[in-house]
């Protein structure tokens, strides 16, 4: 049942907003009530400790933000023709980011001790496992109706497959950086996948960028044209 009391921990944020509401901001504000012009689009994860508009310092209207669970693009296959398939809500908002708000960037950002990732991560090693001794099932585990984590997490299993097995000496925290990175990579793959993506960086100039924020270090990692992740401080 919903509640029409607004959460002390809300309310007061807001009243914190409000009384830092400056009219150089209002101004900004009622500018922005005529519409947006983001100048790039992040996709990242939902985690709570990974905000994009705070990381880049971005202020209101600046950044078209696109956040699930572990800063995943599905393949365009994932959705296909069929009416009845899932709703497309991440292909949706990069529609609409890149044909409507044509936004000049966009910037798949994943981070260090990643949840999503660390699912998939334990679904690959517990796969090697398997083919390793054999196949096991706990007792009472149902297999029939996975979640709808491990589900979406699963676009991660052919990397999290090639990670373990190509990294055998590698301790968990490396797997899972590994990992990470990866996701990254293959995120931006599969978004040149979508049509409206391809034709926009053909016809003005899109560019694709990839990043990795480390929450402990507060230190952002800028992916090079090799694939390797360096921090933008050590580039500075």
């Amino acid at each position: 049942m919903s509640s029409s009391t607004m959460p002390d921990e809300l309310a007061d944020g807001y009243n914190r907003f409000v009384s830092k509401r400056a009219e150089e901001q209002q101004n900004l504000y009622r500018e922005l009530g005529q519409g947006q012009a983001p100048h790039t689009l992040v996709i990242s994860c939902a985690d709570s400790r990974v905000d994009p508009a705070t990381i880049f310092g971005a202020g209101p209207g600046e950044l078209f933000v696109i956040r699930n669970v572990a800063n995943i693009v599905p393949p365009p296959s994932a959705y296909g023709d069929d009416p009845k398939a899932p709703l497309a809500g991440t292909a949706a908002a990069l529609e609409f980011a890149v044909d409507h708000l044509r936004v000049s960037r966009i910037v798949v950002m994943g981070h260090a001790k990643c949840g999503g990732v660390a699912a998939a991560l334990g679904q690959a090693q517990k796969e090697k496992a398997e083919r390793d001794t054999g196949p096991g099932q706990a007792a009472g585990e149902d297999q029939s109706s996975p979640s709808y984590i491990s589900r979406w997490v699963g676009l991660m299993a052919e990397d999290g497959t090639e990670t373990v097995i190509n990294n055998p000496a590698m301790d968990q925290d490396g797997l899972q950086q590994c990992l990470e990175h990866q996701n990254v990579r293959s995120s931006l793959e599969r978004i040149q996948g979508f049509p409206f993506i391809r034709k926009a960086m053909d016809e003005r100039g899109l560019t694709l960028h990839g990043a990795w924020f480390s929450i402990a270090a507060a230190e952002l990692f800028w992916m090079q044209d090799n694939g390797e992740f360096l921090s933008v401080e050590d580039q500075g």
